[in-house]
């Protein structure tokens, strides 16, 4: 939930593990010790969506987790990621937005040795949309006080043999029945692509069918849908920027309209099981459906530039559960 600066100050000296979003200026006067943070102004709190530059969000870990390393990442070390993560456990990572960790995860996590074989949740940090450009988001380490708009950082986490961790993914969009669309190359930017069978260009596409650009481009991955979120749109130089990369070869389709989002999220959320220990959900969803004063179901986090379950997402809510194991 949204603390104030004391009373972070008092978790951190009492030893509390904690993941942590906030303003800047706000997580500089922290103290060291066990926690990791990302700036962000926006967030689900237990009242509903909220905007804050003076409180602190904060995610405590149970007493059964145990931090085994805290550490820094550029993008030489980040692809061993998931092989410093303990055996039974997970990690969390926070990644400045427009970092280069942040568009080299993107684009090469599936490639990680390890990828996909241990829990990786965390999310993008970024600052007030009105300060994009302006302002750059940093992450911060706790046990050694350091902060970067360059790295990233992550929580590696230990659990007992008793418990074991997972991963849930919420995402409210369908593929819509529209036009089949290819790309040639990967990345965050799009232009020439294929729509069913035949070249086109993406923009000039979207430009001439009116496309709602707040809805995303999706794909099925094995079963599960995964969206691309649209950054802008510029007709005169045929460009699309995306805010997570699109990959040769996948067929993508624009997602189908979602009239209201919190019916959506309170219908795809499950109304018992285990407490999630942590999620957030993404800042387009959280502006496009109007989410200030407005609850996602039972869960609160971070409002987030980006959501990661394994590999980065878009207009995604993100859930890191934790079971009992016999």
């Amino acid at each position: 939930m949204l603390n104030s600066i004391l009373g972070v100050q008092e978790k951190i000296v009492a030893g509390k593990r904690l993941l942590l979003a906030g303003e800047e200026s706000l997580l500089r006067q922290l103290p060291g010790g066990q926690w990791i943070g990302g700036t962000i102004p926006y967030f689900m709190d237990g009242s509903g969506g909220v905007y804050s530059e003076s409180s602190i969000f904060v995610t405590e870990l149970p007493a059964y987790a145990s931090v085994a390393e805290v550490r820094e990442y550029t993008t030489e070390t980040l692809p061993s990621i998931c092989v410093d993560a303990p055996e039974n456990g997970f990690s969390v990572v926070i990644m400045p937005a427009g970092s280069p960790v942040h568009i080299a995860y993107a684009q090469n996590f599936p490639r990680y040795a390890g990828a996909f074989l241990k829990p990786v949740v965390g999310w993008i940090c970024g600052v007030n949309v009105g300060e994009i450009g302006k302002r750059r988001a940093r992450v911060f380490a706790g046990p050694s006080s350091k902060d970067s708009d360059q790295n990233a950082v992550a929580m590696h986490v230990a659990l007992p043999p008793t418990k074991q961790a997972e991963i849930d993914i919420v995402n409210v969009f369908q593929q819509g029945p529209g036009e089949t669309i290819t790309f040639t190359t990967s990345g965050f930017e799009g232009s020439e692509c294929v729509i069913n069978g035949k070249p086109s260009n993406l923009a000039q596409y979207v430009t001439s069918k009116r496309i709602d650009v707040r809805l995303p481009l999706t794909a099925d991955y094995n079963g599960s849908i995964v969206n691309v979120s649209i950054q802008s749109v510029d007709g005169k130089a045929g460009l699309v920027k995306f805010y997570a990369p699109v990959f040769a070869g996948v067929e993508y389709r624009f997602a189908k309209p979602v009239t209201d989002y919190v019916a959506a999220f309170n219908a795809a959320l499950p109304a018992d099981g285990p407490t999630a220990i942590f999620s957030c959900n993404c800042i387009l969803n959280y502006l496009y459906a109007g989410l200030e004063g407005k609850r996602t179901g039972y869960l609160t986090g971070p409002i987030t530039f980006g959501e990661i379950a394994h590999q980065l997402l878009n207009q995604t809510l993100v859930r890191l559960l934790i079971h009992d194991i016999s």
